[in-house]
């Protein structure tokens, strides 16, 4: 049934994607269905707002993108959500193909699954968002790549650390110095959902100016609780090496020290939140929205497939590393099989893991 209505709909998707390829430049309002929308997810709280303003609630659109349709894995939920923010539930996940111009999901406990839930939208080329983490395993990272990369198919896996000032001067400073060491912090609780925030920080600010990580230790009392530590071996541009640490703590959000031989005190760079309208939106939640909208009018990914593909495999050595006393992984070593855990200890009664699991395997 599912297959019969997704080969009915692609059938027609080269003249649907023309149609939203010319609405796009146009600069008229992108429709966005999304996913994941209300259980542990950015959208119901954070990102909705800033397409669909709420009644109410002295709110402005911050982005030329409007919600139309919503899925969630409870209907109920999907029904409040769509309540809330003026757009049309769906009853199965697919159902916004055709209707939509993109796709957003915002969730944490369906990332197990986005490889299925993804697929669709993949294959009909629309640019997709999904909220971090990627996936729990390299095998499913590679299906939703592979699909992305044979359809045309944007992809922006972010996290909002990722999309600051700081995070941006970071890596601006950095081109064409030789890093001796650094250190980050991140405010932490469950490494998958939070630690994860500056893992991607420093993919964005060390990583993509040229110093690959070859190996992950993680070190903590375990996965979902703080202080943890992990500890990256990087390759500069010559092929040495040279190590950073990211404190996994409580407080700020987060830092990036990065010592080098002309600044080797350390030059400092710290994310802050913005105070008061409208910088307590746009210094931390608006910013990846926004380069989301960009890629989908202009099908101009921020960051290629194969970055996310290293994001991705720096995130599963994390994992390797913590599930396994600490050893050092490398990135190599993780096998493509093997699978993260996707619920949370601090949410035992949360049923969407079991509800993913009812529905889909």
């Amino acid at each position: 049934m599912l297959q019969n209505r997704r080969e009915l709909l692609k059938r027609t998707m080269l003249g649907f994607s023309a149609a939203m390829a010319a609405k796009a430049q146009s600069g008229r309002p992108l429709r966005i269905g999304c996913l994941n929308v209300h259980n542990y997810s950015h959208l119901l709280p954070l990102w909705a707002p800033l397409m669909n303003p709420r009644e109410g609630k002295k709110e402005v659109a911050f982005t030329g993108m409007r919600i139309t349709h919503c899925w969630e894995i409870e209907p109920e939920k999907s029904a409040e959500f769509a309540k809330i923010y003026g757009c049309e539930a769906v009853r199965n996940f697919d159902d916004m193909l055709g209707k939509v111009d993109g796709i957003i999901s915002g969730g944490y406990f369906n990332h197990g699954w986005s490889h299925i839930l993804h697929a669709p939208y993949l294959e009909a080329g629309l640019p997709n968002l999904i909220n971090r983490p990627f996936s729990n395993s390299l095998a499913k990272a590679r299906k939703m790549i592979d699909l992305a990369r044979k359809h045309n198919a944007p992809i922006l896996c972010p996290s909002a650390y990722e999309y600051t000032d700081a995070t941006a001067r970071a890596h601006a400073w950095i081109k064409g110095k030789k890093i001796l060491s650094y250190d980050a912090t991140n405010s932490f609780d469950e490494y998958p959902t939070h630690g994860i925030h500056g893992m991607y920080m420093i993919h964005r600010a060390i990583v993509e100016a040229g110093n690959p990580i070859v190996s992950v230790s993680y070190r903590g009392k375990n996965w979902y609780t703080p202080p943890g530590l992990m500890t990256f071996e990087h390759r500069d541009a010559a092929g040495e090496p040279f190590l950073g640490t990211l404190h996994q703590t409580t407080g700020r959000w987060g830092t990036l020290q990065i010592h080098t031989k002309e600044d080797y005190g350390g030059q400092m760079f710290a994310i802050e939140s913005g105070t008061g309208f409208p910088f307590s939106t746009t210094e931390a939640w608006a910013p990846c929205i926004w380069a989301y909208e960009r890629m989908a009018r202009y099908k101009e990914m921020p960051q290629s497939l194969e970055s996310l593909w290293e994001k991705t495999r720096v995130f599963m050595a994390g994992w390797r590393s913590i599930l396994d006393g600490g050893k050092i992984v490398k990135l190599d070593e993780v096998p493509e099989d093997f699978e993260a855990p996707v619920a949370l200890p601090a949410r035992p009664n949360d049923p969407s893991v079991e509800l993913f699991k009812k529905k889909f395997g």
